[in-house]
């Protein structure tokens, strides 16, 4: 997702912290439905002032009534699971994937100590979820199974609880999908179950069947190479046969650096070598890619788009968040202006993170052959702001699934996190980024592709990268 700046200021007095006094880590621990309903209704409270993209996609009217029928839900005592499951829909209500709530550091290594996770991999086509690693040492529970139920609770009940728990900008469901699928064992024993056995029930050939799996650990259950690439590199580039290929599986310094390279020296070099070798088919695979540095981003869309162009509209934030900047804070980035019934964030002296609603102009190494964009549901933040001005722009066709962040832009920049009770963080952005794009295209949705293509299920199990199968055939008609 988008980088952020550390900013001491921000955490002294952007933002009510809501702190709490430290206590031993006890995973027994309760507070009483008092306490519980107090520094939820706090924290909401400081989130609806400082938060500029709290009613972006829900109303004040709506929100309120969710957050009162939660707090009444709430009967006695919670303990720290149960205190997280009954913020995090309130959190995902915000419709804002930078917007979250995770569990303590010291909760999460003690689940990951226990056996209570599902030992499978399933993937959600739909309404449907199949199974497609089985970690349980059990080698008749059949891998390409449809999944019907765990623990008597249907997979149409689990699916749409856990689509209630995962925020995400605006009513997109590709990043839901996306987060589910890559490790759906760690979102259902956070967000659903905690068991140390799992009764599964499955449809095969031969009719249905019942399994009951012993839990395994977290560690039992590999991370994906999409969420952790460790030492890996994020950019690549080929020519084969008269067709470029870029892949960027992040925009982040910190991840680039970790890769060993260099984005701006890595991407002029791409346009050097396509302009000297003359190529005039280029796909860009964006898939997977989080986001990270809007300067990255920002430099790739000059060397994509040959006139001038806007790449944000504005950047906002609330009154409360502009009043709020003092002293040194002021000095440094400056008093966001108010210009009609909302506060505009100004461009700052001293870093570039915030210039781009400003004319762009083309890298000399522009390029004007034909390009199609590889997208899907992990495609967020400046990953999907880039996704949008080059659509925007006609620069490319886009094939995949909708990108997950949104096409009209997304909240983030700077994000401070309110401490809850039991060491509960929530991350909190204070700008809000309107991307130059028709405003009134796709409201609460990513850039949808010109062309869809779903992976089924055997293209999952097999390997096979039909998203880029169907990008070739695309750059030959």
């Amino acid at each position: 997702m988008k980088q952020f700046l550390s900013v001491t200021f921000l955490l002294l007095h952007s933002l009510l912290l809501l702190a709490q006094p430290n206590t031993a880590f006890d995973p027994q621990r309760t507070i009483t439905a008092d306490s519980a309903r107090r520094s939820i209704t706090e924290l909401m409270g400081e989130m609806a002032k400082k938060h500029p993209g709290f009613y972006r996609y829900t109303s004040k009217p709506e929100f309120a009534h969710f957050i009162d029928s939660s707090l009444a839900a709430i009967k006695g005592p919670m303990d720290q699971l149960q205190y997280f499951r009954t913020i995090k829909p309130l959190i995902a209500k915000v419709r804002c994937v930078h917007t979250n709530v995770s569990l303590s550091g010291e909760y999460m290594d003690f689940l990951n100590k226990q056996q209570n996770m599902l030992p499978l991999d399933v993937y959600f086509i739909g309404e449907k979820a199949y199974i497609s690693k089985n970690y349980s040492g059990n080698g008749a529970v059949p891998v390409g199974a449809e999944l019907l139920s765990i623990n008597g609770h249907s997979i149409t009940a689990i699916r749409a609880r856990l689509f209630e728990m995962i925020p995400s900008d605006g009513f997109n469901q590709t990043w839901k999908y996306q987060a589910i699928n890559n490790r759906f064992a760690q979102a259902y024993r956070a967000n659903y179950e905690l068991s140390d056995s799992y009764k599964i029930r499955v449809a095969t050939d031969q009719g249905e069947k019942e399994f009951d799996l012993a839990a395994v650990r977290n560690e039992v259950i590999p991370v994906p190479a999409i969420m952790d690439l460790g030492n890996k590199p994020r950019l690549s580039f080929s020519i084969k046969e008269a067709v470029g290929t870029l892949t960027i599986r992040s925009f982040g310094e910190t991840d680039i650096k970790a890769g060993k390279q260099q984005f701006r020296k890595f991407i002029a070099g791409v346009f050097k070598e396509l302009k000297e070798q003359h190529i005039q088919k280029l796909v860009i695979d964006l898939r997977n890619n989080t986001g990270g540095s809007d300067p990255n981003a920002v430099l790739l869309s000059r060397y994509l788009i040959n006139q001038p162009f806007r790449y944000w509209d504005r950047i906002e934030v609330t009154e409360p968040f502009a009043l709020s900047l003092k002293g040194s804070a002021k000095l440094i980035y400056g008093k966001p202006v108010k210009m009609d019934s909302v506060y505009l964030w100004r461009k700052s002296k001293f870093t570039r993170e915030f210039d781009f609603y400003e004319v762009q102009q083309p890298e000399a190494d522009v390029y004007t052959g034909k390009v199609v964009v590889l997208v899907n549901g992990a495609c967020l933040s400046s990953c999907a702001d880039l996704s949008a001005v080059l659509q925007y722009n006609k620069r490319a066709l886009f094939v995949g699934e909708e990108t997950g962040g949104g096409y009209q832009g997304n909240n983030s920049g700077l994000m401070p996190e309110a401490k809850l009770d039991f060491g509960l963080k929530v991350s909190i952005p204070l700008l809000k980024y309107v991307n130059a794009v028709d405003l009134h295209k796709n409201f609460g949705r990513g850039t949808l592709p010109d062309v869809v293509v779903q992976p089924a299920l055997a293209d999952r199990l097999k390997g096979n990268d039909v998203v880029l199968q169907t990008a070739l055939k695309q750059l030959d008609d």
